[in-house]
């Protein structure tokens, strides 16, 4: 074992970026041998190290207040940073000069960039509005976006439909299309509404959205069709089906929106994740991020009691899940088959069945201690518990977990699905679809497909599967502050804000590609930090960022302080 790992070393040194050694093989015309490439990237990536700074006292310009988050344009040529003092800075990445400042974007602090194409981005802000900007005239926005009644927290570009897709914390995600103009706005809809919503997040290739609650759910949909995704998902909770999975009992609004998650269906097919590594108690997953490639989501989550923080790697390809679920099947078919419970004959009611209310139709009331932040103040003491008590609306989160079933091993947890549900008979059930209730307001409608299904056949409540790859402990520095964390443009390390500063986590030792890893994959599995820089900054690191192009990375503080990050074989200069 020593041996192999001397060998190791050796050939990492070897095929290293500053190894002359490398370069005489290249200038002789030799191909590199398989795993130089990773030696590269863990030379360049080891070896980052701060190499300049801005703040607002260094340059004697007015206060921005802290830095929340950060955004390249297409070609690596801009960086802009959205400001909690209502400002978004416009810099050159590679001379580290501020070139632009924008004053007043927004009437609130300013949450999220997004670029469109390589001249025009939008912001969106507390102020529940969306900007439209053009980087060749920036005196002006060229659109304000309208829809959204609550603070506006993620923008995201769908390239294969050409339309802007936006979250924030009134739980609905909206769609604009950018190109069609009418005389008071633009043309938008609200294709998907979840109590509790935090971040969404498209694949590069917009063929997958996914999104993270305060009920420490992930929600994967898979063959994403934004032009029906609304008729689709129309009057689904997410929660309340959660709620029918960890309580193991029928909820009929919920048990009838079962067909969202066949793996037979062509598009818009729903996918929950609930996996998190022994010790984690995920609440709310506060921050996401997708795989360059679009293999997986990064995620980050705090736990119900405030007292951990915890980074998470978890699978969300479509190909990989159909293919486990064919196993699974094959290993069932070896099993004794399921059995529903035996029906029982309905006792006849004296008078009409009226459908209950449901949980998520009144808000709790707030005491004042915790209402919501007037327009126009900033909300630095940013509470989890606050954004739970307003938007999941279900319980309190120490009713609605199941302790038991979340202290079981995940290896079991797919076995559950083989445990029937109370049958439909047994079940209180509406008598048609036309009283149900839905989070529009409308009468949500079954597809055609489910519509025909014999009211007595038993149901039986999917489990979700284990999707979790890779996993590490945070700092629980700075409770309640969302920290925004990233892949690197090759998708081969995370940054991860860490207290004051920040450190670079590796899926192994050797910096490899999410592809090569799995090959040798026998479980989740604990993320390798290969770089820390600590105490760079004077207040809490709240964003990061890798550059598309080079090897560059930048964070952002509390402080308004913004940091650049590059590959440096000399000394620091810090």
């Amino acid at each position: 074992m020593g041996t192999k790992t001397i060998r190791d070393s050796s050939f990492m040194a070897k095929y290293s970026a500053y190894s002359p050694y490398r370069l005489l093989r290249r200038e002789s015309g030799f191909e590199n041998p398989v795993g130089a490439s990773d030696a590269m990237a863990r030379s360049l990536y080891c070896g980052m190290k701060p190499i300049a700074s801005w703040d607002c006292e260094q340059a004697n310009a007015l206060p921005t207040g802290g830095v929340f988050n950060l955004e390249f344009s297409p070609e690596g040529s801009l960086l802009v940073a959205a400001c909690e003092k209502k400002s978004i800075q416009i810099f050159d990445p590679l001379t580290h000069q501020r070139i632009h400042s924008v004053n007043g974007a927004h009437s609130d602090c300013v949450n999220c960039v997004k670029f469109l194409d390589g001249r025009m981005f939008a912001t969106c802000s507390d102020d529940t509005t969306i900007a439209l900007w053009d980087v060749r005239n920036l005196k002006k926005k060229i659109r304000s976006l309208l829809g959204h009644s609550n603070w506006v927290k993620n923008i995201e570009f769908s390239v294969k439909d050409k339309l802007l897709v936006t979250s924030g914390l009134d739980g609905s995600i909206y769609t604009w299309d950018i190109n069609s103009y009418t005389e008071f706005n633009l043309v938008y809809q609200r294709v998907f509404h979840a109590s509790g919503l935090m971040r969404c997040r498209l694949s590069p290739d917009a063929r997958q959205m996914v999104m993270c609650t305060t009920g420490g759910l992930l929600v994967i949909i898979h063959d994403l069709n934004l032009s029906t995704l609304a008729q689709h998902l129309h009057g689904f909770k997410p929660n309340l089906y959660r709620l029918m999975q960890m309580s193991q009992q029928l909820i009929p609004i919920a048990a009838m929106y079962d067909h969202l998650f066949d793996l037979k269906r062509t598009e818009n097919r729903v996918e929950f994740v609930s996996d998190f590594p022994d010790g984690n108690d995920a609440e709310v997953v506060s921050a996401l991020q997708i795989h360059p490639q679009g293999w997986c989501a990064l995620s980050r989550n705090i736990s119900h009691d405030d007292r951990s923080e915890w980074s998470c790697i978890h699978d969300i390809q479509a190909g990989a899940h159909a293919g486990a679920e064919l196993a699974d099947k094959g290993t069932r078919s070896r099993s004794p088959p399921r059995r529903p419970a035996p029906r029982r004959r309905a006792r006849p009611r004296a008078r009409p069945y009226r459908q209950p209310r449901p949980m998520a139709a009144v808000p709790p009331a707030l005491p004042a201690s915790v209402a919501p932040a007037r327009p126009g103040q900033v909300g630095r003491n940013f509470n989890m518990q606050r954004i739970m008590g307003i938007n999941t609306g279900i319980a309190p989160p120490g009713v609605l977990r199941a302790r038991s079933l979340r202290a079981a091993p995940a290896r079991l947890l797919p076995r559950l699905s083989a445990t029937p549900a109370l049958p439909a008979a047994h079940a209180r059930s509406p008598p048609d679809d036309s009283t149900l209730p839905s989070t529009s307001g409308q009468t949500p409608r079954r597809e055609s497909s489910s519509s025909c299904e014999d009211e007595e056949t038993p149901h039986y409540i999917r489990q979700n599967r284990d999707r979790l790859l890779y996993y590490v402990e945070e700092t629980n520095e700075g409770k309640g502050f969302i920290k925004e964390l990233c892949f690197s443009a090759d998708g081969r390390l995370v940054c991860s804000p860490f207290g004051r500063g920040m450190r670079l986590l590796a899926l192994n030792d050797r910096c490899a590609e999410l592809s090569h890893c799995v090959q040798d994959f026998d479980g989740p599995t604990q993320m390798v930090d290969v770089g820390q820089s600590l105490g760079i900054h004077q207040d809490l690191v709240v964003s990061s960022k890798f550059s598309p192009r080079h090897h560059l990375l930048v964070t952002g503080c509390l402080e308004g302080k913004i940091v650049w990050y590059e590959p440096y074989s000399g000394e620091s200069c810090y």
